[in-house]
Order: C-alpha cells, then sequence, then structure tokens
C-alpha cells in the first residue's frame, strides 16, 4: 500500500466528514450562493438602470416646469406689451402714428406728407393692423435721421416698405420717398379662417 492509501484507512474516521463537508460546500456553493451573486449582480445592473432613468425623468421634469414657468412668463409679457405697448383702438393708433411721426420729421428736418390708412385685421389674431402711406423729402442726411428715429422710437411702429420715388422737380435735389409704416391695435376678437 501506498503511503496515502495507508493514511486515508487509518484517518478515514476525519477524512470522511472533510470530505462530506467540502462536498457540501461545493454544492451549496453552486446550488445557493452562485445563483443568489448572479441575481445581486443582476439586481445592481438593474438598480444602476433605474438610477439612469429617475435622473432623466427628473431631467425631464425640471424640463417641464421650466417650460410652463417660461409660457407663464411670455403670456404675462405678451400682456404687458399688448396693454403698455399697444395703442389700445384704432383711433388711438392713427393718433399715435401720425403724432409721433410729425414730430420725427420735424426734428429730422424732412417733409412728410399724410397719405393714406388703410385697417386691416390680422387671421385668427386679436391683432388688427393699421398701415399708413406717407411721402416723404429731403437731403439724404436728414432722410437717414428720419429713419434711424422711426426705427427706434418706443412707439410700436413699424417702417414696411421704402419706395424711392424720382423727383421731376429740378430744385428739389433731395430724395423723395413713399413710406409704408404700419402699427398694430387690439381688436378683441379673433377671426377664423
Amino acid at each position: 500500500m501506498t503511503e496515502f492509501s495507508r493514511i486515508a484507512t487509518e484517518k478515514r474516521r476525519i477524512l470522511l466528514p472533510v470530505v462530506v463537508l467540502v462536498l457540501a460546500n461545493v454544492l451549496l456553493y453552486f446550488v445557493v450562493v452562485f445563483p443568489l451573486a448572479r441575481q445581486v449582480a443582476s439586481a445592481e445592473t438593474q438598480a444602476t438602470a433605474e438610477q439612469q432613468h429617475l435622473r432623466r425623468s427628473r431631467s425631464d421634469l425640471n424640463n417641464a416646469k421650466a417650460s410652463v414657468t417660461g409660457k407663464q412668463q411670455a403670456q404675462a409679457a405678451l400682456q404687458k406689451f399688448y396693454q403698455d405697448v399697444l395703442p389700445k383702438d384704432a383711433s388711438e393708433a392713427r393718433r399715435i402714428t401720425f403724432t409721433r411721426l410729425q414730430q420725427l420729421a420735424q426734428q429730422s428736418n424732412v417733409r412728410l406728407s399724410s397719405g393714406t390708412n388703410v385697417n386691416s385685421h390680422e387671421k385668427n389674431s386679436e391683432l388688427s393692423k393699421l398701415t399708413t402711406t406717407y411721402l416723404l423729402s429731403g437731403d439724404y442726411r436728414d432722410v437717414r435721421r428720419f429713419i434711424y428715429a422711426l426705427e427706434t422710437t418706443p412707439e410700436f411702429i413699424v417702417l414696411e416698405n421704402v419706395n424711392l420715388n424720382s423727383s421731376g422737380d429740378t430744385q428739389d435735389r433731395g430724395l423723395a420717398m413713399t413710406l409704408n409704416i404700419a402699427t398694430y391695435y387690439r381688436t378683441g376678437f379673433v377671426a377664423s379662417e
């Protein structure tokens, strides 16, 4: 007999329970511990994915709150614009446009001849538009000053179109042009298409 078999037969009472315990540990590892370790790893992966999903959801919520806040601020700014900047009605729009343009023409040393007014309603809007056509004449520098003053005036007046006219008058060597100027006012109803 070999040395190992002699020890195994002599110490069989000790070795048999040790071998059974080792086999039981290996079996326990493969039956219980290994599957639980895989479940824990899977749960950790799922928890990480859920945390990322939670972060994205919180980001979406914050964006939605910011959008709602932005919309409310825009609505408030629009109401302020309607109340404080736009003329209240067509007569006030005509008065503001005519008075302000006459002041700017006088300050800029140009001649402004009043023209025609056209009212129109903007589709699907509470706004109506007053377009006035004016004839303007003067030196180039003065006309530039007038147009700059018009575009920077605090009143809501829009220079829509500028047409240069040919001047048949030889004494007047300045510019002559037709201006289409518009402003908007609130009418309070929405027209359908």
